[in-house]
Order: structure tokens, then sequence, then C-alpha cells
């Protein structure tokens, strides 16, 4: 039988050193704000070293506490330096293009955190989207340092003062969005479904300004090792995704009966599910999107789509599409065939006739 307890989501303690320098640039008590970790700021964290996620939020919290500073995940995202977060940080910056080395990032994302990134490219616009595993909500702090770091890194990958077009944010607008302007010198939108960063599309192709073959074969030898060690992530969500996709793609899906196969109540599959601070509703109506867009691109019709993913009719299906994308799924067949597709989940990227595709579909 299946487990479906919740899986603790964890991510390198690494972010640790990232908060102390954003703790010192701001002049704070650090040993004030580490003693929520029961560390002290001399003691040495191995690289190894796992904490949890709802810990790291706790010191995020704590360091917002102590200094006082309301926008304290952009500065400590502004404290980011070569090697701050591991062989992934080097891996990356070894890389010939921003795109492949985005795609690395969401490859060995583990390495850093439990999180799902997805980085989709249409319509000439780049997005990286950011998820943590199990669907936890990603406090103020905590996604706007990760935010603010997917832009500090691509202006030290590329050495170029690359701005976004639009930075979305699930939590709320601050009072005072000024750090967040000077920053992130883009649109800002806030209480969105979701934490992106969108930039032109062209920028996947910008070399890198330390880019190394050589040493970037040998960097991911090593991450390959690192992530092999990582304990596997079982998280109930993911477990509803995977026989929901299955599910779907057979024209059916109904809550009791992946309940069944996972040898428990829809009651309580849902209430397993909102214990990892999700819905069954939520899960169903992300499969649906990645399925849509997915037969979009294979050219079925329309009808057909609907049908298959349990529409009413074509007319709800419509609607659905155009919440998810802001798009007619007319619309966004023809600007992905015009100008691109998509880079999404677990695929790598294909320009230099080494990496390719391991799913999903990518077209440039």
């Amino acid at each position: 039988m299946l487990s479906a307890g919740p899986t603790v989501s964890t991510m390198s303690a690494r972010v640790v050193p990232l908060v102390v320098a954003g703790l010192r640039a701001a002049k704070a008590d650090v040993a004030t704000v580490l003693s929520r970790l029961g560390v002290s700021d001399a003691e040495p964290l191995d690289s190894d070293t796992r904490i949890s996620h709802a810990l790291a939020f706790d010191l995020f919290e704590a360091a917002v506490e102590v200094t006082g500073d309301q926008a304290f995940g952009l500065h400590a995202a502004e404290q980011l330096r070569p090697g701050t977060l591991g062989t992934v940080d080097y891996l990356v910056r070894c890389s010939p293009t921003l795109g492949e080395a985005l795609l690395r990032a969401r490859r060995y994302q583990r390495l850093i955190q439990d999180a799902d990134l997805c980085l989709e490219a249409c319509a000439g616009r780049a997005s990286q989207r950011y998820a943590l595993s199990g669907g936890l909500p990603l406090p103020r702090p905590a996604a706007e340092c990760v935010l603010a770091g997917a832009v500090v890194w691509a202006r030290q990958l590329t050495g170029r003062a690359l701005n976004p077009l639009e930075v979305r944010f699930a939590h709320k607008r601050p009072r005072d969005t000024t750090e967040q302007e000077r920053l992130f010198q883009a649109r800002l939108r806030f209480g969105t479904d979701e934490n992106a960063v969108v930039f032109p599309a062209a920028v996947l192709d910008m070399p890198l300004v330390h880019a190394d073959t050589g040493l970037m074969r040998i960097l991911e030898h090593h991450a390959q090792e690192l992530l092999a060690r990582l304990p596997a992530v079982d998280s109930l969500r993911s477990r509803v995704r995977g026989l929901l996709a299955a599910e779907l793609q057979r024209g059916k899906g109904r809550l009791d009966h992946i309940g069944a196969l996972l040898h428990m109540s829809a009651r309580t599959l849902r209430r397993r599910l909102r214990d990892e601070g999700t819905s069954a509703s939520e899960v169903l109506d992300e499969m649906r999107r990645d399925l849509a867009v997915g037969y979009l691109r294979q050219d079925v019709s329309v009808g057909e789509i609907a049908f298959t993913l349990g529409f009413s009719d074509g007319s709800a299906f419509y609607k659905a599409f155009r919440r998810w994308t802001g798009q007619s799924p007319t619309h966004y067949r023809r600007s992905s065939s015009d100008r691109g597709g998509y880079l999404c989940g677990e695929v790598r990227y294909e320009s230099d006739g080494e990496l390719t595709a391991t799913r999903g579909n990518v077209r440039r």
C-alpha cells in the first residue's frame, strides 16, 4: 500500500550564509537570528546539511523582525556571490548560454531546495516559474529572495544589466514597493497565482561570461552524484498529479477513482492534499492546463481536447484556457508555431547537439 503521509520539504543549509550576509549588510545581530536554528555564527554548516522549508521561512521572518527591513528578501538576494549555492551555482555559471544555464538550474534544483521550476518560452517571452514541492505557499521574504535571486543571477551570468519584462508575486502588494521597483526595473504584479520572472525570450541565447564547457561537464557529473544521494521526494500531490495525467488522457480523472488507486476515500484524499497546502481542484486545474498545452502543440482539435479533459463543452474549455494563459487556444497554438515553443518540465536545452529533451517538447 502506498504511504499517504505528507513529506517534509527541505532545502540546502546554504541559504543560511545568504541570510547571514544580508544581516551583516544591515548591521544586524546575526546571533539573535541564527538562534532560531540552534547554530552559532561561527559554527560551519556541512554542505550536505538540509533544513526544512518551514525552518528556513522562520529564519527569513526572524531576519525581517530583527532588521525591521520588510524588503529583506530582496536585499539578501543581492548578496549572492559565485559559489554561494554550491555546485549548482558553479555549474550554471560554466554553461554556454543563459538558456542552458537556467535549464541546468532546473534539473539540479533539488540540490538547492525541493521545488518545481518551469522555464517556458513562447511568443517572445521567457517565463521562469517557482513553486515549492507539495504546494507549500511561499512567504513574502522567501518569494522576493527567490525572484530577486533569479534576476541578480541572470545579470551576473551574462555581465549585462538585464531587466525582466514582468515579475509576478503570489503575495499581496506591499505598502511600499520602492525597493522592488529599484531592483527589478520591471512591471510588478502582486496577488497572482504564481511566483515568476518574465524576460524577453531572446535573452536565453545570450552567452555567459564564464562559460567553460570542459569544467561544466566535470561539475555536471558531480552534480548528478550529489542528486543521486538525496532521498526521493514522494509527496501526495506529486502522486496525484501522475495519476491524474494518466487518467485524464484516458478521458477519466474522477477524484473518487484517484482515491481508490491510492487506497483512500475521496474525503481522505481531500484532507491529505489540504495538509500539503493544496487541493484536488488545484491539482486537477494544473494538470488540465499542462495537458491542454501539450495537446495544442500536437495539433489535436480544440473540441477533442475539451472532451478528453472533461470539460462540458468547447466554450468552457475556451474560458479555462484564457484564464490559464491569457490567450485563446487558437491564438496560443498559432503564436507557439510562429515564434517558437516552450521549455518546461524535465527537459534539457537543444543547442549544442548534446543535450536533448527527456520529457515534454522543446521548440525554439
